[in-house]
């Protein structure tokens, strides 16, 4: 939605502060905290509310501040505190006022008829499905010294920018010296006339060369010192702005405390929640994510692993359970520990869930050990409850908090302890906006390795790697490391070994370190990381995307995808490209950042890619010949994939040309028009994994044309 067309762009940001200060005061309130003195700034933030919304035509959320406006009324009249028993029910109103204000961004339902309240719901939840993704924008507050910042960065660039006129100036100085050099060489004294002449001559052309070479010192000199002076402005005004992409994690305390006090209200619980770290800021996109991710954890927490006050007890536990937040920097990225006194996992009872659903086999449920069986807490729909309540028990929850740290190239870890509690720690990137990079150059391809998971590089002859087998090892500050080829691990594992390896060490945090050797390291720069285009399936080795000084792409490597490859071993899911000689693939696709991104991860696999922007070009171009196979998408402007494939197939000399077509089309319906159409293999962008597209494409080659 643009902000030009949405009427609530302001109102949004007022509201969203206003809960949050409600939320806050209220918290105060229940601690004890505070009293009388609080009243009259609570019944402000409430009026302030109420009258905002009648400005924007919001009823609902405006009545819900007035029936707070007029329960706060009598006790901010009198003087009197507000009774902590009553905190409870002001909350719960305030949650309303949040999830209005949240309903806001969905898509209006379409008009209907009247339908019960089931049909409702699932009139909903269709409605849910069937609706296109809306683009959403983060909004966060300023702080007025950083922009100021950045103002003041501006303008000085702006004035190092007129500086730069006179750098024309002496240029167009130095074009008249040209000319009239030009000039002197051409005329007839050049080459006649008497010595004197001829002297004359020479000396005017020395004169005219003196003077050219002088002004191109001078605009060398402007240039040079001038160019300097802005591209270090400019350095500092993108770091500015990159600054306010940031804001202080503090704002997650507030909507995860109320999280946590209504699920303790609706299960009968006690519970106080602790946090710190609120002023590790955070990019605000990354924010709102774990926010969504923080609110299922701590909702799990009440709900799995606090007892009730009477359990509590009698174990010798306070009635009151806790639930910590803790949040870390630890260099480019941000940890979240997420910890419960409670009773911990039940280990027995998620075997059993997963004997019972058929996630394991006895056996396999009989070798799994203590944290395999914790893994399996973040399946998608699997549930330890025994009975659905409006908390838990639909199987949704830890796999959110999964899915979000594998969209951020995140980790997630999870421990507990019986009669002790559980920890849950999420570890995200602290931006995703610019951040310094290393170059790197692999098999003839240049990729991007983030700076701050360098833990170190070196250069060691090939000797000095310990091969056992497939695996490999190098020493490190007197460490023995886990090594791996670059081009093994992006499944090249046949490339030609260097005489001597470029090494980095990665450290990726909780997931361990380890090394990759390439060929060349291109030096640190500064880059915007891009995340990969929807039509691009996920890689597990590719953060995301840059583009080079031409506008070329160049792969972000994902450090923790990295190393965990190392550490599984040359076999662990490293695809094998089945060729001895450079086959040639083309790639047809009408978005020029996919053609180039696929053009990179094949090339790095040791395939040769020639591409084509639309189905004519990519019919054209196949008939020449020479290729070992089509990789075409189905949705494209003019002849669709489908189209390009039924061309092809109605071609003798092609018939056999296997096909693979990629797409984000995924029903049973697409796929059966793929193969009526001829493709010889189809992979559904959603389940993309990169070892089975690289495998199929090694496959297809090597056969031939095979049904999908």
């Amino acid at each position: 939605m643009s902000l030009d067309n949405d009427p609530y762009r302001y109102f949004r940001i007022e509201a969203r502060e206003l809960i949050e200060q409600l939320t806050q005061g209220l918290f105060t309130l229940a601690d004890g905290e505070g009293g009388a003195q609080i009243l009259p700034e609570l019944f402000r933030y409430a009026h302030t509310l109420k009258g905002a919304a009648r400005v924007v035509g919001q009823v609902p959320l405006a009545e819900l501040a007035h029936a707070v406006e007029d329960a706060l009324s009598p006790y901010r009249n009198s003087g009197q505190a507000l009774p902590v028993d009553s905190v409870h029910e002001f909350l719960r109103l305030v949650g309303q006022m949040a999830e209005a204000l949240d309903a806001l961004d969905a898509p209006p339902p379409a008009p209907a008829a009247e339908m019960t309240a089931s049909e409702a719901a699932v009139a909903a939840v269709a409605a849910a499905v069937a609706a296109p993704e809306a683009p959403t924008s983060e909004v966060v507050r300023v702080e007025l010294a950083r922009l100021d910042t950045l103002l003041e960065g501006l303008s000085e660039a702006v004035v190092q920018l007129g500086g730069l006129r006179g750098v024309v100036e002496a240029l167009g100085q130095a074009q008249h010296g040209a000319d009239t050099l030009i000039e002197q060489l051409t005329a007839p004294m050049a080459s006649s006339g008497s010595p004197a002449e001829r002297a004359r001559w020479m000396s005017r052309v020395l004169a005219v060369t003196e003077g050219l070479r002088s002004s191109l010192v001078k605009a060398g000199r402007q240039l040079g010192g001038g160019l300097g002076q802005v591209e270090s402005e400019l350095g500092r005004l993108r770091d500015g702005a990159n600054t306010l992409r940031l804001v202080p994690t503090q704002t997650l305390f507030g909507p995860l405390e109320l999280a946590a006090r209504d699920a303790a209200a609706s299960l009968g619980r006690q519970v106080e929640v602790r946090a710190e770290g609120g002023d590790v800021q955070i990019d605000g996109h990354v924010l709102a994510a774990v926010r969504q991710a923080l609110v299922h954890v701590v909702r799990n927490a009440v709900d799995h692993g606090l007892e009730t006050p009477d359990e509590r007890r009698a174990v010798g536990k306070s009635p009151t359970g806790l639930f910590s937040l803790k949040v870390q920097r630890r260099g480019g990225r941000v940890s979240f520990v997420c910890e419960d006194d409670g009773r911990g996992v039940n280990l027995g009872r998620v075997r059993q869930v997963a004997l019972e659903r058929g996630v394991l086999t006895p056996a396999e449920a009989d070798a799994l050990d203590e944290q395999g069986l914790l893994e399996l807490l973040f399946q998608s729909g699997f549930s330890t409850a025994r009975t659905v309540t409006e908390v838990s028990g639909r199987g949704v929850g830890l796999d959110v908090v999964r899915d979000m740290v594998r969209r951020f190239k995140g980790d997630v870890h999870i421990t507990s302890r019986p009669g002790l509690g559980t920890c849950i720690t999420l570890e995200v990137p602290l931006t995703l906006a610019s951040l310094e990079v290393l170059g790197v150059e692999a098999g003839g391809q240049r990729m991007l390795v983030p700076l701050e998971s360098l833990s170190g590089a070196l250069h060691l002859p090939a000797e000095s790697v310990t091969w056992t087998g497939a695996r490999a090892s190098i020493s490190f500050g007197g460490e023995v490391l886990p090594f791996l080829p670059l081009l093994d691990a992006m499944g090249n594992p046949g490339a030609q070994r260097p005489r001597a390896w470029s090494v980095l060490v990665l450290n990726a945090g909780s997931v361990g370190r380890a090394a990759v050797g390439v060929e060349r390291l291109l030096g640190i720069s500064r880059r915007v990381s891009r995340p990969l285009p929807s039509s691009v399936p996920p890689l597990p080795l590719v953060a995301g995307a840059s583009f080079d000084e031409q506008g070329v792409p160049l792969l972000l490597l994902d450090a923790a995808g990295l190393v965990r490859l190392v550490h599984a071993g040359s076999s662990g899911g490293v695809p094998k490209a089945r060729t001895t000689q450079k086959h040639l693939i083309l790639v047809v696709d009408d978005s020029v950042t996919t053609r180039m991104l696929e053009k990179s991860i094949l090339e790095a696999a040791g395939y040769q890619v020639e591409l084509a922007a639309s189905g004519e070009e990519g019919i054209e171009k196949i008939q020449r010949g020479g290729h070992a196979l089509l990789i075409v998408d189905v949705e494209m402007p003019g002849m669709t994939g489908l189209d390009v494939t039924r061309r092809i197939r109605s071609m003798p000399a092609l018939q056999g040309l296997p096909i693979l077509m990629v797409s984000s089309l995924a029903t049973d319906e697409d796929k059966r028009r793929g193969r009526e159409a001829g493709v010889s293999a189809y992979i559904v962008k959603g389940e993309f994994q990169q070892h089975s597209y690289l495998d199929t494409v090694s496959r297809l080659i090597a056969s031939g044309r095979r049904p999908a």
